[in-house]
């Protein structure tokens, strides 16, 4: 079964508590969600075109015509990978959207899913597969749905399967409106999971910066329910990378 993938890479993830690791980055196209702030609202459609990096960190690409079979993808993720690669990043898009796709992909490398955590029957079917998820919880203020009760629940859902098997933790992306009522929504719902979960507060990367007391206030405030609380920028950003 092919999927719609939009670029595959390797760069440095920068991102959550793995921030500064290589991977090799697998995109896939189609989302069901709107964000906000999202940064690549390129892959929410499909294209029918996906970018290949010819090699490893050169940010020189081909193309290949999309969709790309799993044997294919698998074999350009064995080509792109280098000494220091310590994972295959499953991010898009929302790469759960594939999850049978996902199950046939023949690597031997570590896989490391970033996911909007919207669809929990779709994590279930590779959570025994998945090493690492990041699994994020959307705010009202995101602007990503019309449904945020319903999404909210399936998000807790997602991160509670994949939480039985692989190494989890979540990302909240903070913006300068964020207030503690609507950050409680993703502090509840991981502390009704496991308190130990990693909570990463990203602010948002726009012009508008989260003043770093609204964030100090934001980590106490969820430090009160939950034992692991970090504040991770996009460090990718700063260093000019994918």
């Amino acid at each position: 079964m092919p999927a719609y993938i939009n670029e595959i890479f390797n760069s440095i993830q920068g991102e959550g508590p793995y921030a500064g690791m290589r991977q090799v980055f697998v995109r896939f196209e189609k989302c069901q969600l709107h964000c906000s702030y999202c940064d690549t609202p390129r892959t929410r459609d499909i294209s029918g075109t996906c970018r290949i990096e010819t090699k490893p960190g050169s940010g020189d690409f081909s193309s290949a015509k999309a969709p790309l079979q799993g044997e294919y993808v698998s074999d350009t993720i064995g080509k792109l990978w280098t000494n220091s690669t310590k994972h295959v990043s499953l991010t898009g898009g929302e790469p759960l959207l594939y999850a049978d796709f996902i199950r046939t992909l023949n690597v031997e490398y570590p896989l490391y899913l970033e996911t909007n955590s919207g669809f929990p029957d779709k994590a279930r079917k590779i959570k025994n597969i998945i090493a690492i998820a990041s699994c994020d919880i959307k705010l009202p203020e995101h602007d990503c749905t019309d449904n945020y009760l319903d999404l909210l629940k399936n998000e807790i859902k997602t991160i509670s399967i994949l939480n039985e098997t692989a190494k989890t933790f979540v990302k909240v992306i903070i913006m300068p409106e964020t207030t503690k009522e609507s950050l409680s929504f993703a502090i509840e719902g991981v502390k009704s999971i496991d308190k130990n979960i990693p909570f990463i507060l990203q602010p948002v990367t726009s012009k508008n910066l989260v003043p770093s007391s609204l964030l100090f206030d934001l980590m106490d405030f969820a430090g009160e329910k939950l034992k692991d609380v970090r504040a991770i920028p996009q460090t990718h950003k700063m260093m000019n990378l994918l």
